[in-house]
């Protein structure tokens, strides 16, 4: 950052001292953009004829006066600037003990039910208005309210504040501050261009930091800004800008760049302007933007005549398209989450295909027949045709639905999409790993190998269906990712979820990253007596060391590793230590038999125990049973459920690399990675864990304290605010004046 050369230069120094620095001229010509006539307020701030004002209008306007005075030294700009700058200091909102800002009541489309919002663009303005004024007078009240400002700059939207996060460690400046988040550029803009001013009078480290974050994100998110023939103005409608509105953006950019000495702004600016210049940018612009308005009059038209105006509802009723329900699953899991967390907010329903046991406490809507399988071609379209007309008829008589949650992103989210953007509702899809499985040899090796042999005519035509398959699971891909408004998925960067929605065209601000939560108080861990006893009753020697898999059996859980594995170890441990080895596979599935053969194989059926499919209730029991935790999946997305809640129990776990989030998890000592597919690094692993039951401890209170910090109920509630509907700011005023008195 070079340092500050003059007024005119505009420049800002990210101040080394905290001392006050030459007053700058704020960067960007606002005068062409006021929606209110210069100079129509008098001495004391007041606004003549005006209705509907609020304080981005007199935080502008004050930067007006300010470049003005700067320009003339005009005694009477600079009183204009401070009647606004202290009109500011009058009309701030406490936001809790230590934030402050200047919420708005102006009608909004993003806003519902005419609540209060906060505004980046507002709180930016500000910004700069009240560090410009502490240059001008050493006053420090002007400096104390501006901290109080940048407070809300650092909290989330949910707190009262007005940043959202984008990524791992991104955040987004929202214009409005309610979720969902539009991402509206200008907004942005203004914010950071608030904090640079702030940082060059105080040189807070910790803003200092944020504004790299802000930096960072907006690199990350500007290629879905930029359409390469024009500008978005957000990111939630994705609405192109006009012309004055790409006229702002260009000067914010440029401003933005001097500020920074970043020669990538300069640049994107430069292209920007010749989307103005170039006569056939401005044609593509003009006519899409009709066709755009066009299709959405139609569309509002249509969705008049064959939907029922919505019902004002205390609660969001939510519909989530599901391929089975009730069935035990990581699905069902995450799910009986999502109402445990949102039970005061949410009324959920269930639309499905295949109706599961234990059904009665929900309310399900069924579709389609069994032979309309997502699973095969043609069946899957048949599959995708009839939960469209099922979702297309309840939405029409009456349902209400404000959001759709489909739970895959390729055959749920295709059919639940396109009657939702019909409906006009908002769809958040949950994706557990389907769109992963799109790219993954495995899983078509899998596939393939499932396909039937015998008898040869019908193994033909299978292999020819098998031809239409995929070609189809990318069509419907395809159809979801263009009409899913935001897609939720369990993982960490580096699963290979960001590739796939890249390569359909979802950005990261359509991509959130969830964990999933555990409710610690559950996972009870057993004193030594009551453990040996709890043993006994369910046929386990008490001084067992007990290694535990609970999953599916199937090929992609990779149990003939696990079988291997232990086989291995068992050689090389002591005879003592060999005979107190107990190995419970917990589970059903298409590979029963094949395990069992495998037991006997190896030798192990003094050692491993199959328990069949258990309840939940008995996985907990099971967890609270064992010592060791044994994961050896070979393909997979987002988290294992059921390793998060072997950590919660205080078992020591040994899990193979894949999915990614697993080397995460257990990093820093909470547990062991193996390679994936390596039966032999597995055995090694459990032969140190089985030798060792003070390493065994120590892991399994790490992985607790881990599952116990971060994977909590308040957490899981806020993604799901986040992604649906929030504006809860006159609340959180309401119980913050019911604090103070």
């Amino acid at each position: 950052m070079s340092t500050q050369q003059g007024i005119t230069e505009g420049k800002i120094q990210l101040g080394n001292t905290g001392s006050i620095c030459r007053p700058t001229v704020f960067p960007v010509d606002l005068s062409s953009f006021l929606t209110l006539p210069h100079r129509t307020f008098d001495a004391v701030g007041a606004c003549f004829d005006v209705k509907g004002y609020h304080s981005a209008t007199i935080a502008q306007h004050a930067l007006v006066d300010w470049n003005q005075f700067l320009a003339n030294d005009y005694e009477n700009d600079r009183d204009m600037f401070l009647t606004k700058a202290r009109w500011l200091i009058e009309h701030e909102v406490r936001i809790g003990n230590d934030a402050g800002g200047w919420p708005i009541s102006s009608p909004h489309p993003y806003v519902r039910d005419g609540r209060l919002w906060l505004s980046a663009l507002v709180q930016g303005n500000v910004l700069s208005v009240l560090v410009r004024a502490y240059q001008l007078t050493g006053e420090e009240i002007f400096l104390e309210v501006a901290r109080r400002a940048v407070r809300t700059f650092e909290q989330d939207i949910l707190d009262g504040g007005i940043s959202t996060p984008i990524g791992e460690d991104g955040v987004f400046f929202e214009e409005v501050a309610v979720y969902p988040a539009a991402h509206i550029l200008s907004g942005f803009l203004f914010a950071l261009i608030g904090l640079y001013d702030y940082v060059a009078v105080t040189a807070d480290t910790q803003v200092k930091l944020l504004v790299q974050r802000g930096m960072a994100t907006m690199l990350i998110l500007l290629d879905e800004f930029d359409t390469g023939f024009w500008t978005r103005s957000d990111l939630l409608h994705r609405y192109l800008s006009s012309p004055a509105h790409l006229t702002l953006q260009i000067m914010l950019l440029e401003a933005l760049a001097t500020y920074s000495d970043c020669e990538q702004y300069s640049v994107l600016a430069s292209r920007w302007k010749s989307y103005q210049c170039q006569l056939r940018f401005r044609l593509r612009h003009l006519i899409i933007s009709s066709c755009n308005f066009l299709g959405r009059t139609l569309l509002r038209r249509m969705r008049s005549i064959l939907f029922p105006r919505p019902l004002a509802s205390s609660v969001l009723r939510v519909c989530v398209p599901i391929t089975a329900f009730p069935v035990t699953g990581g699905m069902r899991t995450i799910l009986a989450k999502m109402v445990q967390v949102t039970s005061d907010i949410w009324q959920m329903e269930y639309l499905t295909q295949s109706i599961g046991p234990d059904s009665e406490s929900f309310v399900i809507h069924r579709f389609g027949t069994a032979r309309k399988s997502p699973w095969e071609f043609p069946n899957l379209w048949l599959y995708c045709f009839a939960g469209l007309r099922k979702l297309f008829s309840l939405i029409r008589q009456g349902a209400n639905y404000e959001v759709i949650l489909p739970q895959d992103g390729i055959y749920t989210g295709a059919f639940a999409a396109l009657v939702a953007k019909w409906a006009g509702l908002r769809v958040v899809c949950i994706d557990h790993g389907n769109l992963v499985a799109l790219m993954s040899r495995i899983y078509r090796s899998e596939y393939l190998h499932a396909l039937p042999t015998k008898p040869w005519r019908r193994a033909i035509m299978k292999r020819l269906l098998f031809l239409g398959y995929w070609p189809s699971v990318y069509m419907l891909a395809w159809l979801a990712t263009h009409l899913v408004d935001h897609f939720c998925v369990p993982g960490v960067v580096g699963d290979g979820v960001e590739e796939i929605c890249r390569r359909f065209g979802v950005g990261p601000s359509r991509l959130t990253r969830f964990v999933n939560t555990v409710d610690i108080d559950n996972y009870i861990v057993l004193d030594t007596a009551s453990r040996a006893e709890m043993r006994e009753k369910n046929g386990i020697p008490a001084d067992a060391i007990v290694i535990t898999t609970i999953c599916r059996l199937s090929p992609e859980k990779g149990l003939d590793i696990a079988l291997e594995a232990m086989s291995s170890a068992l050689l090389a441990l002591s005879p003592a230590l060999r005979s107190r080895v107990r190995f419970i596979i917990a589970g059903d599935g298409i590979l029963r038999k094949q395990i069992e053969e495998d037991i006997y194989k190896h030798g192990l059926n003094q050692t491993c125990v199959l328990w069949g499919e258990i309840p939940s209730e008995k996985v907990l029991l099971l967890h609270s049973l064992s010592d060791i935790y044994l994961y050896t999946g070979i393909r997979g997305g987002g988290y294992s459920l059921v390793m998060t809640e072997a950590m919660a129990s205080g078992c020591a776990v040994v899990a193979s690399a894949e999915p990614i989030a697993n080397v995460r998890m257990l990093a820093e000592g909470r547990g062991m990675i193996v390679p994936v597919g390596d039966a032999q690094q597995t055995a090694l692993a459990l032969i140190r864990l089985v030798s060792d039951a003070d390493l065994r401890a120590q892991m399994g209170c790490l992985a607790r304290d881990y599952i116990a910090l971060h994977n909590t109920d308040p957490a899981f509630r806020r993604v799901w605010l986040r992604a649906t509907y929030w504006s809860g700011l006159n609340k959180l005023l309401r119980s913050g004046m019911a604090n103070e008195e």
